[in-house]
């Protein structure tokens, strides 16, 4: 993935066999080391998908592995992140299919939007989406002033 990251909302379908045709500007942004797969699970939000690249996925897997199996909350993390995801490759298309059961998950039916989340892309049902950012009342000024998005720019050299 390059320095940018995955940016962008993109409007995409399923075709009659469960693929999406992932938009180009995302394939582009995928390193070689992806290997023009993504890792698809469950999001946190619990209404949506993340799909990661393959090279980013590993690199997140050896994260949870640091982290203390006797833990029963880790386990039950891993369990419902890792233990549902789905691993896809790319045709030469650049279409994934997509299992219906990982679609279930993200409550998509036919159309979804693909947003660009830095190290990982979201697949969203547009209406769902839409809900969701009424419903949680977002706005990026209070968002930015609560995550304390001004201390990034205060020892700018």
């Amino acid at each position: 993935m390059d320095t940018d990251g995955f940016t962008g909302e993109f409007s995409c379908s399923l075709d009659g066999k469960n693929r999406v045709n992932i938009p180009s500007e995302i394939r582009k942004k995928l390193m070689p080391e992806a290997n023009n797969t993504l890792v698809f699970t469950r999001g946190f939000e619990m209404e949506e998908l993340y799909a990661y690249p393959l090279n980013e996925w590993q690199r997140f897997v050896k994260q949870l592995r640091s982290l203390n199996p006797l833990e029963k909350k880790v386990r039950d993390f891993v369990r419902m992140f890792v233990g549902v995801s789905f691993k896809g490759a790319m045709d030469s298309q650049g279409r994934i299919l997509i299992p219906e059961r990982i679609l279930k998950m993200g409550k998509i039916e036919k159309e979804m939007l693909i947003i660009g989340t830095l190290d990982k892309v979201e697949l969203w049902n547009p209406e769902i989406y839409q809900q969701y950012k009424k419903r949680e009342n977002l706005n990026l000024t209070d968002l930015a002033e609560e995550i304390g998005f001004k201390k990034l720019f205060d020892n700018r050299e």
